[in-house]
C-alpha cells in the first residue's frame, strides 16, 4: 500500500441519541472531511444496522461501515440477510468490519461464552460466510491475536489493529507498546504472504488530545496503558497527543513505520482530529 492515500474514519458511538442528534453526528464527520463513517455493535448503544442505514442516507461522500460487528451477536444465516440488505441499499459505499468482541458484561448479558476459542470460531465461521456472498463488500477483520490475524491475512481486504490486548488483572484491554504493535504487524504481512501488498492496514486510536504540552497531556490518558511509561506513551500510534501540526506528523511517521493508510477515531475526538486532516489533505 506504498504511496497510498491515507483514509480517514470515524466510529459515531450513541447510547440515546434521537434521529437529529444521530443526524448531526454524521453531517458533521462529512463536513470535516472524514472517509468512513462507523457504527459499532454494543449492547448499550444504538443498533449498528439501522444507524448504518440512516448515515448513508444523510450523507453524501463517505464510505459507511461497521467497526466493528461482534461476531457472537450474529448468525451466519442473518449476517447474510443484514449484509446483502446494506450492500443492496448502500452500494459500494458500504464496508463490512467484524470482529470477535472484547467486553466480557456483554457476552454474559447475551448468556454467551466469552473464551477465546468460541469467539475466534464464531469470527471464523461468519467470515467464510460473508466469503460466499455474490456480492461481497469489502471485509475489513479487526483484533490482535494470532488466530483473528491470520483470519485477516486470508480473507479480510482490511486488517484493524487496536493496538490493545486483554489483560485479566485489569478486567479489560489494554494498549501495547509500539515495538509490541510492529510485531503483530510483521506477523499479519508474514501469514498474508503474496496478499499482503494487497492489505490496507488500519490502526484504532482510542484518544486525540490537543495541546502544546505533548507529556502532560498523555498522562490523563494513562488509564489506556497503566503499565507503559510516560516514552511509551507518547510512541503508541493508538494515541493522538500535541499540536494538530504534531499530529499530523505522526500520523505521517506512523505510516512510513507500520504501514499504516486508514486511521480510525472515536467518536469523542472527531472535531479534534478533524484539525488534523486539515493538515494531511
Amino acid at each position: 500500500m506504498t504511496g497510498a492515500r491515507t483514509r480517514f474514519g470515524v466510529v459515531i458511538i450513541a447510547e440515546h441519541a434521537t434521529r437529529k442528534e444521530w443526524i448531526g453526528r454524521c453531517r458533521r464527520a462529512e463536513a470535516l472531511g472524514f472517509d468512513v463513517i462507523a457504527v459499532p455493535d454494543h449492547l448499550n448503544l444504538l443498533s449498528p444496522i439501522p444507524t448504518a442505514v440512516l448515515a448513508a442516507e444523510v450523507t453524501e461522500r463517505p464510505a459507511i461501515g461497521t467497526y466493528v460487528l461482534n461476531a457472537s451477536f450474529h448468525r451466519p444465516a442473518m449476517l447474510t440477510r443484514d449484509v446483502t440488505t446494506l450492500t443492496g441499499l448502500l452500494g459500494d459505499r458500504f464496508e463490512l468490519g467484524l470482529g470477535t468482541g472484547y467486553v466480557e458484561t456483554e457476552f454474559a448479558a447475551a448468556g454467551l461464552p466469552f473464551a477465546p476459542a468460541s469467539r475466534v470460531a464464531r469470527l471464523a465461521g461468519l467470515v467464510r460466510t460473508v466469503d460466499g456472498l455474490p456480492a461481497r463488500p469489502p471485509l475489513l477483520i479487526g483484533g490482535h491475536g494470532d488466530r483473528v490475524l491470520r483470519l485477516a491475512a486470508r480473507h479480510a481486504d482490511v486488517a484493524g489493529f487496536t493496538g490493545a490486548r486483554h489483560r485479566p488483572e485489569y478486567g479489560r484491554s489494554a494498549l501495547v507498546t509500539a515495538g509490541a504493535l510492529m510485531e503483530r504487524v510483521s506477523f499479519l504481512r508474514a501469514a498474508a504472504g503474496g496478499r499482503a501488498a494487497r492489505l490496507e492496514l488500519n490502526v484504532l486510536s482510542k484518544a486525540t488530545v490537543l495541546t502544546r504540552d505533548r507529556r502532560a497531556g498523555v498522562e490523563g490518558l494513562r488509564r489506556y496503558a497503566p503499565d507503559l511509561t510516560t516514552e511509551e506513551l507518547l510512541e503508541v500510534p493508538t494515541l493522538y497527543v500535541g499540536t494538530p501540526a504534531q499530529i499530523a506528523e505522526q500520523v505521517r511517521a506512523d505510516g512510513e513505520r507500520f504501514g499504516f493508510t486508514y486511521v480510525t477515531v472515536m467518536d469523542s475526538a472527531m472535531d479534534a482530529f478533524g484539525k488534523v486532516i486539515e493538515r494531511l489533505r
